[in-house]
């Protein structure tokens, strides 16, 4: 009997041993790279694609918001990343809303005007806001109702 299981385990052994070989092999051969060249794709340019060219003068147009982001990154030199920016009202010539910088404690009100070349802010802060910053640029009075006149000293009633 314990010819037997010695003759069984030695078959089982070279079974695994040629399976393993043959698995092994065909392994190998198959990332050996091939011999026979492969020719290499021509690209193709096609005449309908043609790359987008913006003409001279002309800009790629941004949002409010991100003219307004701009223009406050710009004036407490800061990235456009740092401007926490929200807009309330906007007509396209006059707009409000809020700021605040990342990592900085708290915001400010700003008010901003567009005469068409570009956005300016014309204020931004705490309290009653300067007539100085709304006149010249004759703020509609239903986004500014009231400021403060620096003359008299008092808030003047739009």
């Amino acid at each position: 009997m314990n010819n037997k299981l010695i003759l069984i385990v030695t078959v089982l052994l070279l079974l695994i041993a040629i399976v393993g070989g043959s698995y092994l092999w065909w392994s190998v051969k198959s990332s050996v790279p091939s011999v026979e060249p492969t020719p290499s794709p021509i690209p193709i340019v096609s005449p309908e694609v043609t790359p987008e060219v913006t003409p001279a003068g002309e800009r790629e147009e941004k949002s409010d918001l991100e003219q307004i982001r701009e223009a406050f990154a710009e004036k407490y030199d800061k990235s456009l990343e740092e401007v926490i920016l929200n807009i309330s009202e906007n007509t396209g010539t006059y707009a409000s809303g809020g700021v605040s910088f990342a990592g900085e404690m708290g915001g400010a009100m700003w008010l901003a005007y567009n005469d068409g070349s570009g956005w300016k802010i014309t204020y931004d802060g705490h309290g009653a806001i300067p007539c100085s910053a709304v006149d010249p640029y004759d703020f509609p009075t239903d986004m500014v109702s009231e400021c403060w006149d620096e003359a008299t000293e008092g808030l003047y009633k739009r």
